[in-house]
């Protein structure tokens, strides 16, 4: 079934997640410009002469928000599992391959990439992404005619496949303190902040649905920093950032600037409006970070940061210091947020030795979870309509299949709990962005 583009329609399900609460057997009303005008919990209220579309033994949720993603990265899926002679097998080490892949990418290249990345998304269920672009020019790092040629790659590769976008522009200037870049970083440099901001509003005053990426304090000195909060504030921009991943990043923060990562954003001023800086990541965090954090937003990426062996996010910590959680697929080695979800959650359990770490009292776990799916990272990306099944908000939906073999027997009061602690994307049968079935 592929629901048309334009003209008011209703969809039933036998249960859907609407602003945050689990509702048996609603009927959602979409207008015209693909939003929900109604929910109807009661048939007798629905329009008689609107189209039905009956979804059956479907569980509808919001589309996931995918709030950290390298779609090249993808390239590298499975690529980097072999243990070589010399090799220390850490981040460091696969960073090399990864910029090996980059180096390899025009830009009929970058669209290929993304495109294929950001259709396997749609296919998980992801129906809006923040892409932390960072492959800007060619690769001895001179611009293309276009300043933003490669932008727009990535630009056309989400239209062309249906997803909602945030493009988070990213500023890299070094190698590390008082470094220039490696040859194989020029193509992610513009030279010089003026020149990064110039690309900025060339993409804003398109329309592009962005935000602000300072790499991480490695990539980008404390004055670039500092210019770049001020030109967020300005125009009401998210900030994103590569937080405390490594702790060698840690090290060489406290070297040069004599704190932590945390610290530096904050004193440029990154931190200081609430909840409009991520930091992404933030695994190896005290307790100056954590209160620091609170108040803005800190991204996971579970499967990533084991498989590059980073370290467990504290989740419980920032959840309890203010910060919302939110979730990536970051390097795209596993494109799956209800994975991405659940190993947030199971992480917590090793780290502290407990569990139900991420509910609030007499809270399902499910939705806990599944709001770091959607809303916190809607909200994370400076997109606050979105991650939600409402009245005003976009028709972005995704089905869960009721009968699929893994939540057969399940009840009623456990369903939410199952799909997130138990489910995958294979659950996923039908998505909807906008109103338009994408999948």
């Amino acid at each position: 079934m592929e629901a048309a583009a334009e003209g008011a329609r209703v969809y039933a399900a036998a249960a859907a997640v609407i602003d945050g609460e689990l509702a048996l057997a609603p009927a959602i009303e979409v207008a015209s410009d693909g939003t929900i005008a109604a929910i109807h919990r009661d048939p007798s209220t629905i329009p008689a002469a609107l189209p039905r579309y009956e979804l059956g033994r479907r569980l509808l949720l919001p589309g996931l928000v995918n709030a950290h993603s390298h779609a090249f990265q993808r390239m590298i899926r499975g690529a980097t599992h072999r243990r070589r002679a010399g090799d220390p097998s850490d981040f460091w080490s696969w960073r090399e391959a990864m910029y090996a892949a980059a180096q390899g990418l025009d830009p009929a290249g970058v669209y290929r990439a993304t495109r294929a990345c950001f259709a396997e998304m749609v296919r998980a269920g992801i129906t809006c992404v923040g892409e932390f672009h960072y492959l800007h020019h060619q690769v001895d790092g001179r611009p293309y005619d276009d300043p933003n040629e490669l932008s727009r790659q990535v630009i056309q590769a989400a239209a062309d496949v249906g997803i909602r976008l945030v493009l988070l522009e990213v500023f890299y200037a070094r190698a590390g303190a008082h470094s220039p870049p490696l040859p194989e970083q020029r193509r992610f440099c513009d030279g010089s902040i003026d020149a990064y901001l110039a690309r900025v509003d060339a993409l804003r005053g398109e329309g592009v649905s962005l935000g602000l990426a300072p790499h991480s304090v490695r990539a980008a000195p404390a004055d670039a920093l500092r210019e770049i909060a001020a030109y967020a504030r300005a125009h009401g921009l998210v900030i994103h950032a590569h937080v405390s991943e490594q702790p060698r990043e840690n090290e060489e923060c406290a070297a040069e600037h004599g704190r932590t990562p945390t610290a530096v954003f904050a004193e440029a001023g990154c931190l200081d409006r609430p909840r409009t800086f991520t930091a992404v990541h933030a695994v190896h965090v005290d307790d100056g970070d954590l209160r620091r954090l609170g108040g803005q937003h800190v991204c996971a990426c579970p499967t990533t940061e084991a498989d590059l062996g980073d370290g467990i996010v504290p989740a419980l910590d920032h959840r309890l210091r203010g910060a919302r959680l939110a979730l990536g697929s970051d390097s795209n080695a596993i494109i799956d947020l209800f994975q991405e979800a659940r190993l947030l959650e199971m992480d917590e359990r090793l780290r502290i030795g407990a569990r139900i770490c991420l509910a609030g009292p007499d809270e399902s776990l499910g939705l806990a979870l599944l709001r770091a799916a959607t809303v916190d990272g809607a909200s994370a990306l400076g997109r606050p309509e979105l991650g939600r099944l409402g009245v005003g908000a976009p028709f972005d939906a995704i089905c869960v299949d009721l009968d699929h073999p893994t939540l057969a027997d399940v009840g009623v009061d456990a369903w939410l709990d199952a799909v997130m602690l138990t489910g995958t994307a294979a659950l996923v049968d039908q998505v909807y962005v906008g109103g338009v079935r994408r999948r």
